[in-house]
């Protein structure tokens, strides 16, 4: 569902404005979108992706618990993308309204082509940083390219006299977004997406059933009884502010875990859950 919504609202930059009742020199294009229909498909990927979040809080009950200032990032970047949907969709109408009645208001559309770009950048971290699919160094390159290229159409299209004054502005950030968006696969942003935003005060009990482990090394997990780094558990260790610790005991296990069950599926191995919360959490 939420892949659905973030095709729709990709659409809305693939096919601009006609522009019609617009002033100006406005695109006779009968196969662009009028300003109805723009507006009707905004809606549409935004009752999907209010949909999407609605379903997850339904069958995950413990995202809620991530939907707290110590959320992980991505998962924060999501809220964000949603939010600049919703924000997208009523400034669309007053953009439109402002165009028409008082030409030469080009901040309005620019606003608008901010949180569009903004919207656009959020949703690929979120992607990313949750794995959902999304899994691979290749796919996450591929999407982040595929989320740059519309943001590229919408600002290198021809476009009207009007809109042209806020052209280079839009540019620029267009830029910004497509290095941003090419930057998130590197390791050092995606393993950042995994931090909590702010550190959590509390934890998740995690259920770990090692009778299902027994096939790996024990030393593979508890590495401090090969490398003399400590004799403590998992929990006390990197939780603590060690230097050499940089980071948070949520980043670290969700990304070895999550890994190595990853790699195990894509070797059609056995293995346990990539995605659903509630099956290491009780």
């Amino acid at each position: 569902m939420g892949y659905i919504a973030a095709a729709v609202a990709l659409v809305l930059y693939l096919y601009p404005l006609r522009g019609a009742g617009l002033p100006g020199k406005a695109l006779p294009h009968r196969r662009l979108l009028t300003v109805s229909q723009h507006r009707r498909l905004g809606w549409v990927a935004l009752c999907l992706a209010a949909v999407h979040a609605l379903i997850l809080f339904a069958v995950e009950p413990l995202t809620f618990h991530y939907a707290l200032p110590s959320a992980p990032l991505y998962m924060l970047c999501g809220i964000g993308a949603l939010a600049a949907l919703a924000l997208l969709v009523p400034t669309g109408l007053s953009s439109r309204s402002v165009l028409r009645h008082t030409p030469g208001r080009s901040g309005v559309g620019l606003w608008h082509a901010v949180l569009a770009a903004l919207f656009v950048g959020l949703l690929g971290a979120h992607l990313v940083g949750s794995g959902q699919l999304i899994d691979t160094l290749p796919k996450q390159f591929s999407l982040c390219i595929l989320l740059a290229l519309p943001v590229f159409w919408a600002v290198l299209r021809p476009r009207n006299e009007l809109m042209r004054a806020g052209h280079w502005a839009t540019l620029v950030l267009s830029f910004a977004l497509a290095a941003a968006l090419l930057l998130l696969p590197m390791r050092p942003s995606a393993a950042r997406l995994l931090e909590p935003a702010t550190r959590p005060s509390g934890m998740l009990p995690v259920h770990f059933p090692h009778e299902l482990h027994m096939s790996v090394n024990c030393v593979v997990c508890h590495h401090n009884f090969r490398d003399a780094t400590g004799t403590a558990n998992c929990i006390d260790c990197h939780r603590s502010r060690r230097e050499d610790l940089p980071h948070s005991s949520e980043q670290t296990f969700h990304i070895f875990c999550r890994q190595c069950h990853h790699d195990l599926a894509l070797e059609g191995r056995k293995h346990g859950p990539t995605r659903a919360c509630q099956s290491c959490h009780h």
